[in-house]
């Protein structure tokens, strides 16, 4: 189970447990997260149903109808987690980046939001994009601050496993660190990437995606011996996707072509 389906059972959990509360609460004076009305309830329960079911179609139907019909909602925070997470297992990236732009509103705090949204908005700005500049400046801002709140972050957030916590702050940095190398390559600030993603790699050494972004970067900065090897480095991980592993013998394929040449190598 990855990370992001382990957090979207947790949080499925925490649900459950407090729409169980709220009606053990009914007479008593109510304790966190409560729906309002009947109907909220019932809608919540289609969320918590869909969830355990891990039925993401309905899943987000289900979270949408909640945030479209009870605004007020005491659970939007956690409906706008789940959505993010589901939205960004399903591969739809447009609707995960709305979540976590919502999220970030409802709570500017939220690190997995934050360095999410980092990393979307890296992965698809261009290089010849017109608002290029603009683009990168929001992922250093969205990354830079989940960096800082993870320095700060002793207690997980709630729907998060607390033994998992420690892991799951290593990949959060892991990508914010992943986001800036993106953005500094874009920029051609090739030493910079290559530190990003130094520091990324500290924490997931065998991220193979990150590690064929560094051989990309080495041949940028002219570092070529580098570049074969990270790039090597990724033809060696049996779990790489083949397209990654593409990536990287192209990375390889470039630098061995510019060394012979003799092209300024470092």
């Amino acid at each position: 189970m990855t990370f992001t389906s382990l957090r979207r059972a947790l949080l499925a959990v925490t649900l459950t447990c407090g729409l169980m509360q709220a009606q053990q609460t009914q007479q008593a004076q109510p304790k966190g997260p409560q729906p309002k009305s009947q109907k909220e309830r019932d809608a919540l329960v289609k969320v918590q149903t869909a969830a355990q079911a891990n039925n993401p179609d309905e899943l987000l139907k289900s979270i949408d109808y909640v945030l479209e019909n009870f605004d007020n909602t005491d659970y939007k925070p956690m409906l706008l987690t789940m959505g993010m997470e589901a939205a960004q297992a399903k591969g739809d990236a447009p609707k995960a980046s709305l979540y976590a732009d919502r999220l970030i509103e409802v709570d500017p705090n939220n690190i997995a939001a934050r360095v999410m949204q980092a990393e979307a908005i890296a992965q698809r700005t261009r290089e010849n994009d017109l608002d290029k500049e603009q683009s990168l400046k929001r992922v250093e801002e969205l990354a830079n601050k989940g960096l800082e709140l993870l320095k700060n972050a002793s207690t997980p957030p709630p729907g998060t496993n607390e033994a998992q916590w420690p892991q799951m702050k290593n990949q959060f940095a892991s990508e914010a660190h992943d986001a800036l190398g993106q953005a500094a390559d874009l920029r051609k600030n090739y030493p910079e990437a290559i530190k990003h993603y130094q520091d990324a790699l500290q924490v997931e050494p065998t991220n193979a995606v990150v590690t064929a972004r560094l051989a990309k970067a080495y041949v940028g900065n002219k570092q070529y011996d580098e570049a074969i090897a990270a790039a090597d480095k990724v033809a060696a991980m049996s779990d790489a996707p083949a397209v990654v592993k593409q990536f990287a013998q192209q990375q390889k394929d470039a630098a061995t072509k510019l060394k012979g040449a003799g092209t300024g190598a470092k």
